[in-house]
């Protein structure tokens, strides 16, 4: 969810009317609706209803990076099975980016290279039109996760 704070400095500004807002408020206006707009792909845009647009954004970023990962060769000194947590952020820009990883296998440690090609297939996502929230009209930064299921292979 999305929490935004505004703040003003006033010096003795005796004609401004100042009006507390809970935390409750601001959550409650800042948090996600219905009716504002999550992120999509020009491709996307073109179909009528809220979720069919979601579900096609869904469906193609899906596709780009599990078809990304496919052309990776993943070797170790051992074969394993693993999934590895991405966070994901589009910004306001429709820019992708990684936030975090949650690595509990630490894949990282026996394949290194394989998070700088995951930062790299992610960097190179396809701009996305980035979200808007409806009830202020500004885009915003989106994060959600993606879990990656890696299998290696013996190096040859």
């Amino acid at each position: 969810f999305i929490i935004a704070f505004l703040s003003f400095s006033s010096f003795g500004c005796d004609f401004m009317d100042t009006k507390k807002v809970s935390y409750e408020e601001i959550k409650l206006a800042s948090s996600w609706s219905e009716n504002d707009q999550p992120p999509s792909f020009e491709q996307c845009d073109v179909l009528l209803e809220l979720n069919e647009q979601q579900k096609c954004f869904e469906e193609n970023l899906l596709n780009s990076i599990y078809s990304s990962f496919s052309l990776l060769k993943v070797e170790s000194l051992e074969p394993f099975i693993s999934e590895i947590i991405l966070v994901i952020k589009i910004d306001e820009k429709g820019l992708f980016s990684i936030v975090e990883f949650h690595d509990s296998d630490e894949v990282f440690k026996k394949i290194k290279s394989l998070e700088k090609q995951i930062i790299n297939i992610v960097n190179n996502l396809p701009k996305a039109l980035p979200a808007i929230k409806t009830n202020v009209g500004s885009y915003v930064n989106v994060k959600f996760t993606i879990p990656i299921k890696i299998k290696a292979s013996i190096i040859e």
